[in-house]
């Protein structure tokens, strides 16, 4: 439980330093369906949990930067449109 928690929180800050820096956060729909659809076929999924990670797959595919522990999909580093 601990180490879950602090994944998430490394995970929120470096998506908050990213967004600062002014990077998207979410995943943009093409990759966002490739993810869905790796996750979806992948054996490690349990009822949208990773078993590797624990982490459920929705808010995983969802993040841009995070990544799968099994490889088959990476972080996404996309700048943003508008001006920060």
């Amino acid at each position: 439980m601990i180490k879950m928690a602090w994944k998430f929180l490394v995970a929120m800050i470096i998506h908050q330093w990213a967004k600062w820096r002014g990077y998207e956060i979410f995943t943009p729909p093409g990759p966002l369906q490739y993810r869905d659809q790796q996750c979806h076929l992948c054996e490690e999924n349990e009822e949208g949990q990773c078993r590797i990670c624990k982490c459920l797959t929705l808010s995983k595919t969802l993040m841009a930067l995070e990544d799968c522990p099994q490889g088959f999909w990476h972080r996404v580093w996309l700048k943003s449109g508008r001006d920060s």
